[in-house]
């Protein structure tokens, strides 16, 4: 390792300057040279430094060393900076110290040197000099979440590192973990001995995701907006004032927490994740919870809503006032009640019963369930209620009730009325003034028509819809029985040109054709079922009567089975009824209070 400066002994100046001029190879005139110890009456050789350079150089000279291979041993030689130079980076020199290899190093003079201040130093025996390869430096970061190597420069003549050796130098610092090799090779590759790179790095803790709840609802208040409809419209009457649900519908959704993923340092030293936080189910009303507690679902079909953190489902929607313009249509799966009333152009429509406490007006009202009308119904002959189960309203008037069960109305006024079971007009009036009315079973009532001998028409037994029922099936039935005829005909052509079709085609036609037929056949069988209960139905129909308590005045008709009989002049409490293929009245065979 040759520098600009070096220390030389002798026992005169002129000795010491002429191992000068030797080592660095020119005239004593070319160096800088400056007494260091020893010479004159000191009795020991005197030492001087000589500097290969200019005198502003030397002045300004950054700290330096050296190491010298003599004969008598390996010294080294330490030169302190001067005047703006950089002090020695002693740990740099300590480092290359160590990776010259030298053998038999005395610890204690290369501390003084190397630590303490500058001079020459023997610091081991004499020794062939090894030249140092190529060599890296490994620096593992405080936290250990990284390692970076610089690649240290060989002497001349020093061996270069391969990829197996700089892997051991990292692995022996300490490294274990997250070596990036490909990092590695490139970095070798470069050749670059001013920069440095990462090769490896900590793997980090990913923390766990805390549970968390989906709620697959609008948990927000609702908006009362009129909803959307095609081409951009909206529909004033249709507004967002509660969210439906049908049963077992998925309401809530728990999503579990989750551990996380320890990490791993360089070092291998292991990382804590932080543990996700669970959460618990909200408490719920007609709600199911699975087993797992990771579902909530519809006991019912309903509206569902959020209240007070409280999932809760109702098959039941209660509607405070009436409904119009500030409530909208009103389409719900299970039963409605409402307090006030169902004003003209507006609907509520329920799989289950409705219940109105004020007045139907030109409206309309389905139920599958029975229906409730508190006080009645203003129809202006566009309102129409119709009800899986019984109609019970105080009156109806100019308005339409059909219903699956029975009809209970104190006054029926120029209305239309069908009863799958019976017609009861006996309240406080109990009158059935105009319009027609029919029933499965009976009808009874204090009047039917009035004193001004307005038309009132009364059936009982056949169901104006279930004759129409028969009707299409008698004419459906002729439909398909043509169907089959034209399946014949196919049937016919395909035997013909089995040969000649394309067989794909063939094949396609065929089992069109045997698809089809099966169709047409089942169809036509639960027609055939179907049509057979309904005529027994007609043919019993001749068991209805009508019971009048007060008065049947004339103009009105009593229809049963086949025959119309026509009151012509008042009858008094009378119970009207088939016999011997025409209808009869004798006495009311019934009680008022029965």
């Amino acid at each position: 390792m040759k520098t600009r400066s070096r220390y030389f002994s002798a026992e005169n100046r002129a000795a010491a300057e002429t191992m000068a001029e030797d080592y660095f190879v020119t005239n004593i005139e070319s160096l800088v040279t400056e007494d260091i110890s020893g010479g004159g009456d000191t009795g020991m050789p005197l030492q001087i430094i000589a500097f290969n350079g200019r005198k502003s150089e030397f002045d300004n000279m950054k700290g330096d060393f050296c190491i010298i291979y003599d004969s008598d041993g390996v010294y080294l030689e330490i030169f302190k900076e001067r005047g703006a130079g950089e002090p020695l980076d002693r740990a740099a020199a300590a480092a290359y110290i160590r990776r010259k290899n030298i053998t038999g190093i005395d610890d204690n003079a290369y501390k003084t040197v190397v630590v303490g201040n500058a001079g020459r130093t023997k610091i081991a025996p004499p020794q062939q000099e090894s030249f140092v390869g190529e060599d890296i430096s490994v620096e593992i970061s405080k936290d250990e979440s990284e390692a970076r190597i610089m690649l240290l420069a060989p002497e001349p003549g020093g061996a270069a590192i391969d990829i197996a050796a700089a892997k051991q130098k990292i692995i022996d610092a300490g490294v274990v973990h997250g070596l990036d090799e490909q990092a590695l090779e490139e970095f070798l590759a470069r050749r670059d001995y001013r920069d440095s790179c990462v090769v490896a790095t900590a793997t980090p803790p990913i923390d766990g995701a805390d549970g968390k709840l989906i709620y697959h609802f609008n948990k927000d208040e609702r908006t009362a907006r009129p909803k959307e409809i095609d081409g951009g419209r909206v529909d004033y009457k249709s507004l967002d004032l509660f969210e439906p649900v049908s049963k077992d519908q998925v309401l809530v959704e728990r999503v579990l927490a989750t551990e996380g993923t320890p990490g791993t340092t360089v070092k291998g030293r292991p990382l804590k994740q932080k543990h996700g936080k669970d959460t618990t189910m909200p408490k719920g009303k007609n709600v199911n919870i699975n087993a797992e507690k990771t579902e909530m679902s519809a006991i019912n079909s309903g509206m569902v809503e959020l209240i007070k953190g409280i999932v809760t489902v109702s098959n039941m929607y209660n509607i405070e006032g009436d409904v119009g313009p500030a409530i909208g249509n009103i389409d719900f799966d299970g039963s409605v009640n409402v307090s006030g009333n169902v004003m003209a152009g507006y609907s509520v429509k329920a799989s289950g019963g409705v219940v109105i406490g004020g007045v139907v007006e030109a409206a309309e009202v389905i139920a599958g369930g029975s229906v409730e009308v508190k006080r009645g119904m203003q129809g202006m002959d566009k309102g129409r209620i119709e009800a899986g189960g019984a109609i019970s309203m105080l009156y109806i008037e100019r308005g339409t009730a059909i219903a699956g069960g029975s009809v209970t109305v104190d006054a029926c006024i120029h209305s239309v009325i069908e009863a799958g079971g019976g017609l009861y007009a006996k309240g406080k009036r109990g009158g059935i003034i105009g319009g027609r009315v029919s029933a499965a079973t009976e009808v009874i009532a204090n009047t039917i028509g009035s004193v001004s001998q307005t038309q009132t028409e009364v059936e009982v037994g056949g169901m104006p819809q279930k004759r129409e029922r028969i009707a299409f099936i008698e004419k459906d039935t002729e439909r398909l029985d043509g169907e089959l005829i034209k399946l014949d005909q196919l049937d016919a052509y395909l035997q013909k040109t089995k040969e000649k079709l394309d067989p794909a085609t063939w094949d396609k036609l065929y089992l069109s054709g045997i698809e089809n037929r099966r169709i047409y056949k089942e169809l036509l069988e639960e027609y055939a079922v179907e049509s057979v209960s309904l005529q027994n139905e007609l043919e019993h129909a001749t068991e209805g009567k009508v019971h009048v308590f007060d008065t049947a005045y004339r103009g009105a008709r009593i229809v049963i089975s086949s025959d119309t009989y026509r009151v012509n002049d008042d009858i008094q409490y009378a119970t009207f009824k088939y016999r011997d293929g025409q209808v009869v009245y004798v006495p009311c065979e019934i009680r008022k209070n029965d």
